[in-house]
């Protein structure tokens, strides 16, 4: 499995299955908010989420020959090596959790549009100190200008939809996506350094929706101690395949970030978070009206997006896959935490 860095046209394709991730994440949580809603319970719609998604997973990569040596590559990588692998590296699969804890939560009250402004908000803020910091599979891209006015746009697109009606709830459901955005950019980053030692994007797959399991079961164990179990559970089944579409779109990431670096892969999925968010909302209807306001906030995300992606900025570079019989590396330039 080839990962040298796609360019020119051969990145198109890329680009575009990128844009359909993005998508994929919009009607994720779309799904995943109508089911909290059915289930009037929103950390079990999450529970279940991430609980049929895990159990996919531990059904099939067991038989993958490439989830196998790329676990054995990323177990003897953890004691010593080029590029160095911190324990940090392994828990991007907890924000997994926290993003559809945030969708099962916050969606159908916020509606799906304004629900992605804040994500991808967090996810562009984010994106500046992840990439300034070295720690996805390439080297730093430090913050410039562009880049800051970028971030400020993006801000400023988060806030302006909620000032006709700031109250504390809003306030609060607005903040989890938000949150939820912040680690979405690491997520990538420390997956994409993992899925370049692997050589294989299975191993980091399993291990985020392992975490992520773990996570949305700490709060599910929370929740039934304080309300109980749900009542009434829908017979719809397009409510249960949000877990689907989380698979496929952290397989997706993992996937493309190699090809076309952190910077292209999370405009990519910015701007396909925010068509289909608005396309969705615009066609199933339900939670908050899709008014000028978002449609202007939207537009914006995408412009800040634009504005905090460095002008010329390669594609961050990933390690060949190690041949069976050795497990050298390129190395990747890190700036360390202090």
């Amino acid at each position: 499995m080839s990962t040298e860095p796609l360019r020119g046209r051969a990145r198109s394709p890329a680009i575009a299955a990128a844009t359909a991730a993005g998508a994929v994440l919009a009607l994720q949580a779309w799904i995943n908010g109508r089911l909290g809603e059915a289930l009037d319970d929103g950390v079990a719609a999450a529970t279940v989420s991430d609980g049929l998604s895990f159990v996919l997973l531990a059904a099939l990569c067991p038989f993958l020959p490439e989830f196998r040596r790329g676990t054995g590559r990323l177990a003897r990588r953890t004691r010593g090596g080029t590029p160095a692998l911190r324990p940090w590296h392994f828990l991007g699969g907890i924000v997994g959790g926290v993003v559809v804890l945030s969708q099962a939560t916050s969606t159908a009250a916020l509606g799906t549009a304004l629900y992605t402004v804040a994500l991808v908000a967090g996810q562009t803020l984010s994106g500046l100190c992840v990439d300034h910091r070295g720690i996805g599979p390439g080297a730093a891209t430090p913050v410039d200008a562009r880049r800051l006015t970028g971030a400020a746009v993006a801000l400023a697109a988060v806030t302006v939809p909620l000032l006709g009606s700031l109250t504390a709830e809003t306030i609060w459901l607005a903040l989890l996506p938000f949150a939820a955005g912040i680690g979405l950019s690491w997520q990538m980053a420390v997956n994409g350094r993992l899925n370049a030692v692997a050589g294989s994007p299975y191993p980091s797959v399993a291990l985020n929706f392992l975490l992520g399991v773990l996570v949305v079961s700490a709060a599910m164990g929370i929740d039934l101690a304080l309300t109980g179990p749900p009542r009434h559970w829908p017979h719809d089944p397009l409510l249960y395949t949000g877990g689907l579409l989380g698979v496929a779109f952290v397989l997706a990431s993992v996937l493309l970030v190699r090809h076309i670096g952190v910077l292209v892969m999370g405009l990519a999925m910015v701007g396909g978070q925010t068509v289909g968010s608005l396309v969705i909302d615009l066609a199933a209807g339900g939670g908050r009206p899709t008014g000028l306001t978002t449609l202007l906030s939207s537009a914006a995300i995408v412009v800040a997006a634009v504005l905090a992606s460095r002008p010329g900025a390669r594609p961050a570079t990933t390690p060949s896959e190690p041949s069976e019989l050795s497990d050298q590396h390129t190395p990747v330039p890190e700036r360390q935490w202090t």
